[in-house]
């Protein structure tokens, strides 16, 4: 068996089902995938934040 036909069996799926899709689907879809992917950039930015405040706090109460 031809080590391609795998990959190119999901691509045709993937292909034929955005294909199937009109634009106000298109726009449901991508607004949902910007919605989440803005979530989840505000999320790993906000833990970043929590975690700069929390070694200015230990490193302000190691100096005193």
């Amino acid at each position: 068996m031809n080590k391609n036909a795998e990959p190119l069996s999901y691509f045709g799926a993937l292909t034929a089902f955005f294909a199937g899709l009109n634009w106000s689907e298109l726009a449901s879809l991508f607004g949902i995938l910007f919605g989440l992917l803005t979530l989840l950039l505000n999320w790993y930015y906000k833990q970043k934040d929590y975690e700069l405040k929390k070694l200015e706090i230990e490193k302000g109460l190691a100096k005193k």
